[in-house]
């Protein structure tokens, strides 16, 4: 179980270039659970994700994972940015999938499945060959071989064609993991997330289940 209590956090805190990002952020995410995060540009989304992933430390509060630290503990959250070229390091998506990962073929074949690919189409299939979409998919088949207990998406539908969306949402209708999904768009909402929560100056302002 993750929980944020009491999460507060200033960018360039005791400088004159403070600048408050989140305060009093209470979220309790259980295992398995879907979240989708929305609010406009400047609210915090952003901020949140990071801090999910543990990339973050909170100025205020804690961030924790079955009462542990969450930037302390390795592999437990994975975040896909929303430019996911930036997280692909080799040529081929089945060598990018397994970078960093020991994984059997039946493995690397299962996860492609999971986020829509044909193995032995998209295996060995260049990532520059790919659409934007397709890139977003290979970049969470990695992190999904890895096995993480939660998975935070930042942005994930952006820029995405109606089909490319539509496939994503199929994806994460599947995911076993936890997933929190920050995104301005939420159009099939009902289908991937559980609880929609908002965030409005940095603060929670409304949270409700999608059924």
């Amino acid at each position: 179980m993750i929980q944020l209590q009491g999460v507060g956090h200033v960018y360039g805190e005791r400088s004159p270039w403070a600048h408050r990002a989140l305060e009093g952020v209470d979220v309790r995410i259980e295992d398995g659970e879907r979240i989708l995060v929305v609010g406009k540009n400047g609210s915090g989304k952003s901020t949140l994700a990071w801090i999910l992933a543990g990339l973050v430390h909170p100025s205020e509060g804690s961030a924790t994972i079955d009462a542990e630290d969450l930037s302390g503990v390795r592999g437990a959250v994975a975040i896909s940015f929303q430019h996911a070229r930036l997280q692909l390091f080799r040529p081929t998506v089945g060598e990018d999938v397994r970078f960093g990962a020991e994984a059997r073929s039946a493995h690397l074949d299962h996860v492609l499945r999971e986020v829509g690919f044909d193995p032995n189409v998209f295996k060995d299939r260049r990532i520059d060959e790919l659409s934007g979409g397709e890139q977003r998919r290979v970049a969470l088949a990695g992190l999904l071989l890895r096995e993480p207990r939660l998975v935070v998406l930042d942005e994930p539908f952006a820029g995405l064609d109606a089909p490319s969306h539509r496939l994503l949402v199929d994806v994460l209708t599947r995911m076993r993991c936890a997933t929190v999904v920050v995104s301005h768009d939420t159009l099939d909402a009902h289908r991937y997330a559980d609880r929609v929560l908002e965030l409005r100056g940095g603060r929670i302002v409304r949270e409700a289940h999608t059924s």
